[in-house]
């Protein structure tokens, strides 16, 4: 495909720009897809908590996880500490190696992501955005930043803001080798804020946690103040990684997701979730 920049480019910090086909994972790949879906995974994680969704998506969509420099298998790369370089590379993998027509879905700092990669040019722009957990750019955050704290309290703060399961905060040597891409990943959310933001080229679909405290239901609904091509609100019950949580909402939202994802001609009528 045409339209991104050749592998041996050079990115904006003056490293190597990786290749776009790492930024990719396709845990069950339907090169005949109607439409891609696309996930942007929070900070702190990696393409493979998007894995169990790919057999519950319709068998005409392809899910396609995204792969964030500094883990998996781009464990060896520095993790990512600015948007503009960060989007950039994203959109210039997208242009290369995700054909039209695709969704793009992120949760968290993925949403961010999403955001900050959308608003610059694209060759092939998404059909509509999926943002999930994230508050709109214009509204400050609701918790205390961590990124900053001393390794210890950071540590501790780490379950509630990333997910990190105690069973790896129990051990040293992982932690080593995780806390620097969580800390960049969370100090990137933390400090991400535009107070006259521009508004999104696509039509968006917002999501949240009914008792999410990291990104409440005003936060991420304020996102239809940027999508004047259309929006929709889904509450989900839960709280900040419902999308994650079996038992809160990732059955309920793999359902929406299918109707987000479903042709035109055939989706359910949504009624009062249209903003």
């Amino acid at each position: 495909m045409s339209g991104g920049r050749p592998a041996g480019e050079r990115a904006t910090n003056g490293t190597a720009r990786p290749a776009p086909g790492r930024w990719f994972h396709r845990p069950l790949p339907r090169p005949d897809a109607r439409l891609r879906l696309v996930c942007v995974p929070h900070a702190g994680a990696g393409a493979a908590v998007f894995r169990p969704w790919a057999e519950r998506l319709a068998p005409d969509v392809e899910l396609v996880a995204v792969r964030l420099p500094g883990r998996e298998s781009r464990l060896r790369e520095p993790p990512a500490r600015h948007w503009p370089t960060l989007a950039q590379d994203l959109a210039a993998a997208l242009d290369d190696q995700v054909p039209a027509p695709y969704v793009l879905f992120g949760h968290s700092m993925g949403a961010m992501l999403v955001y900050e990669t959308v608003r610059r040019p694209l060759a092939r722009p998404p059909e509509k955005v999926l943002l999930s957990g994230c508050r709109a750019p214009h509204v400050p955050r609701a918790l205390p930043a961590i990124h900053a704290l001393p390794r210890e309290r950071f540590l501790a703060e780490l379950g509630r803001l990333a997910a990190t399961p105690a069973a790896v905060l129990a051990r040293p040597a992982l932690m080593e080798l995780l806390e620097p891409v969580l800390r960049a990943d969370i100090r990137l959310a933390e400090t991400w804020h535009h107070p006259a933001p521009d508004p999104l080229p696509v039509p968006a679909t917002v999501f949240w946690g009914t008792t999410d405290d990291v990104a409440p239901p005003d936060a991420v609904a304020a996102w239809r103040h940027l999508a004047p091509h259309g929006f929709g609100a889904r509450p989900v019950e839960g709280g900040h990684f419902f999308p994650f949580s079996p038992e809160d909402g990732t059955g309920h939202l793999l359902d929406l997701l299918d109707d987000e994802t479903a042709p035109a001609a055939t989706r359910r009528p949504r009624g009062s979730d249209r903003a």
